[in-house]
This record gives structure tokens, C-alpha cells and sequence, in this order.
């Protein structure tokens, strides 16, 4: 996921009250999918693909289709951004579920590899308030990404108001989420939009 949205996520889980204990657990769990040997080419370097696949299954399931590490991808490279060296994982899937259609994106990121160097004063500030307020984010590795019903405008994945974002195993709708950051939904779910958008991660082909 690209920079803004992520720092935003970070910011959200400490703005909701995030404590320690079981919750910590959660807000730090990673994803099944990390780690899975289908997420690494034969090569041993992380599996790219250049667009959706379609993953088999049975003929009564929902048809699947994913894109491993889309933040490598030549079009999300082309221009660096300072979290691309945080990122350390990441996959998306869009599934075909009746008649609509859901999306689970995300990334696993360690705020520790930044490039600090290259944030903007209002980014370097986001980021400062996540770190004070819970410094053990940037020690380990935590995914972040958004989940729930999507649709398509044209070339463009556009949220529901039902789609949620996630912080390892926690979930906030999209009315909290922007509510702690100050914004309203619409703003929020159009800046999420934006950046799916940059990562080059569209409906696929119909």
C-alpha cells in the first residue's frame, strides 16, 4: 500500500485506544498468506505477477483471482516512494462472489526500514505522532490492508461502504477510520481509491 494510507491506518489504531495485552496480539498478527512458499518464485525471489491469476477451484466455489506482490510491479517502481523499503510482502485478491465482487489487499510493512529522508514535513509528522504514541510498531512487522465488497467504475476499484480496513488481525469500518482522522468518509475511501489506482491494482478484465 503506498505511504499516506498506511501511515493513516497506523495513526487510526493509536487514535482508537489501542492497548496492550490479547489486542496487542491481534493488531500484530500477520497474514496466512506471508511466508507461503506460493508468494516466492522458483528463483528464490518474491513472485510477481503482472496481472490477476486466476486461482483453480472447484466448479460450485466463487472464481478468484489474485496479484502477488503488486507493489514490485514495474508500474508501482517506477517512481520510488519512501515506504516501497518498508514493504516486505504484499497480495491482493479479488473474488466473484454472486453478484458482487470483493476485495482483500494489504501489505506487510516494518516502519523501521522507512526512508525517512524522503517524507514531506506533513508525512514525517504523521509519522512521529505513530511512533511516540506506539514505538513498538516500528520494531516488527505488521500487515495492513482493506477488505469487503468493491465495485468498478470503468478501470477503477470503487469501495462500498461496507469495505473495511485492517491492522493484522483488527478490523474499523471506513466511517471510523475517517472520523479518528479528521476527514469524512467519502474523502477517505476516494484517497484509498487514488492509491489502489497507483499500485496499478484494477477490476480484472471482464
Amino acid at each position: 500500500m503506498a505511504k499516506k494510507i498506511i501511515l493513516s491506518l497506523l495513526i487510526v489504531v493509536i487514535l482508537l485506544g489501542i492497548g496492550l495485552g490479547w489486542v496487542w496480539i491481534r493488531l500484530t498478527a500477520l497474514p496466512d498468506w506471508y511466508g507461503s512458499v506460493d508468494m516466492i518464485a522458483e528463483d528464490g525471489t518474491p513472485q510477481v505477477d503482472p496481472d490477476w491469476v486466476l486461482i483453480p477451484s472447484e466448479p460450485d466455489q466463487p472464481r478468484r483471482y489474485q496479484i502477488r506482490n503488486p507493489h514490485l510491479r514495474p508500474k508501482a517502481t517506477a517512481k520510488a516512494k519512501p515506504i516501497t523499503k518498508a514493504i516486505k510482502g504484499s497480495r491482493a485478491i479479488w473474488a466473484e462472489v454472486g453478484s458482487h465482487q470483493e476485495l482483500d489487499a494489504g501489505a506487510v510493512i516494518n516502519l523501521s526500514e522507512m526512508d525517512l529522508d524522503k517524507l514531506n514535513a506533513a508525512d514525517r509528522e504523521s509519522y512521529r505522532k505513530a511512533i511516540d504514541a506506539f514505538p513498538a510498531l516500528t520494531g516488527r512487522d505488521v500487515y495492513v490492508g482493506l477488505e469487503g465488497q468493491v465495485g468498478r467504475q470503468g478501470d477503477r476499484l470503487v469501495l462500498s461502504p461496507t469495505t473495511q480496513l485492517r491492522v493484522g488481525d483488527t478490523h474499523y469500518s471506513l466511517k471510523t477510520a475517517a472520523k479518528r482522522l479528521g476527514m469524512s468518509e467519502a474523502k477517505l475511501r476516494d484517497t484509498i481509491e487514488k492509491e489502489l489506482g497507483k499500485l496499478d491494482v484494477h477490476p480484472p478484465a471482464e
